[in-house]
């Protein structure tokens, strides 16, 4: 049977198809099936090719996985049954089925790395506010729409996942917490009335996210060049955006994009689309009621206060209006505030601290 490209003495510690593995960062990163592997001649002289052998390697990295790939084998098999279907697509498509059967087996995580997962991200949390006071900022919001990060990424097209390293938890990159709440700085500061009110605003933003001198000459703030009045074009931010964590059971299922008909798209005849069967496209996404701890760190001895306050406020109109990651125009990654969770995990720290004083 097909294997993934590894040595011997891997694959007898993990499995042939890294089914033993059980960090899904390292699945995805180390161990995903490529289409053109292996290099199996097949009946009529010519290699064989995997079509959807990367699908079902980023498949198995979500809830529901397994049930999926079960029934896509026991779809294989039976058309392999066909009596019309040639001998070297049969062979393929048990191939294929075989395929999918070992990777339905993938090892499942244990439901303690859930818990430890949120455990590290509240412990962190008590260490950021300890050890910065008023300079940090802390936020909690909650999906209320799938999210989907980082498609473009990764060896299989269009469908990555950011996954902690460690942990395979899902993350939101600083960089892209960033680009959101500069976007809605932007639209902020194009809606200004007044000199004044767009004079304070253009300093909000200046302070917060830093500029360059290419800002002003093939950027977004051209038109504000004048706002600088004779001072240096190079600003350095004072507010860092550091990655956003689950704190609680962030779930990794299975999503679809819309199906996709590759007859039709290279040729454009409508015969195509009534000849052809639709291909769905699979992809990982965090689900629905996710919540996650965006953290801001003022920094730099002159920071003033209302810039983290500013900074705070353009990542709230960022997570509740426009939206974060893929696909948002679909609905895809919209959050609701929820300060309430992090004043609940105050509480619960405060009486355990108590607790354990009492012992």
């Amino acid at each position: 049977m097909a294997r993934i490209p590894m040595a011997g003495d891997v694959a007898e510690l993990i499995g042939a198809s890294a089914e033993k593995v059980e960090n899904r960062s390292l699945l995805l990163d180390k161990f995903p099936f490529h289409k053109n592997w292996p290099p199996i001649v097949s009946v009529a002289g010519r290699p064989q090719k995997w079509d959807d052998a990367s699908r079902w390697s980023l498949m198995r990295v979500a809830e529901g996985s397994e049930k999926l790939l079960q029934q896509e084998a026991r779809t294989k098999e039976r058309r392999s049954e066909g009596a019309e279907v040639s001998d070297e697509n049969r062979e393929r498509m048990v191939g294929e089925a075989r395929l999918a059967e070992a990777l339905a087996k993938t090892a499942w995580e244990h439901e303690e790395l859930a818990a430890l997962r949120a455990r590290q991200t509240r412990q962190f949390l008590n260490l950021f506010e300890a050890a910065y006071g008023r300079r940090a900022g802390v936020t909690i919001a909650q999906l209320e729409g799938r999210l989907a990060l980082n498609l473009a990424e990764g060896l299989i097209p269009n469908a990555g996942i950011c996954l902690d390293r460690l942990l395979g938890m899902p993350f939101i990159p600083g960089s892209a917490i960033k680009g959101v709440c500069r976007h809605a700085a932007l639209a902020e500061l194009k809606a200004a009335n007044g000199a004044p009110e767009r004079q304070t605003r253009f300093e909000e933003f200046r302070r917060v996210f830093g500029t360059a001198d290419n800002d002003f000459t093939n950027g977004d703030l051209a038109p504000y060049q004048e706002l600088i009045e004779g001072r240096a074009l190079d600003q350095r931010g004072a507010v860092c955006f550091l990655p956003a964590y689950p704190v609680n059971n962030a779930r990794v299922v299975v999503d679809l994009t819309n199906v996709h008909y590759p007859d039709y798209y290279r040729d454009g005849r409508q015969e195509s689309l009534a000849n052809e069967r639709p291909q769905p496209n699979s992809f990982p996404a965090v689900e629905i009621g996710a919540q996650f701890a965006f953290c801001l760190l003022l920094q730099g001895a002159d920071a003033a206060p209302e810039w983290l306050t500013a900074a705070q406020r353009w990542l709230a109109t960022a997570l509740t209006v426009n939206g974060l990651g893929a696909k948002t125009a679909a609905g895809y990654g919209w959050f609701s505030l929820r300060p309430d969770v992090r004043e609940e995990m105050m509480v619960a720290d405060r009486r355990a601290a108590e607790a354990a004083k009492a012992q």
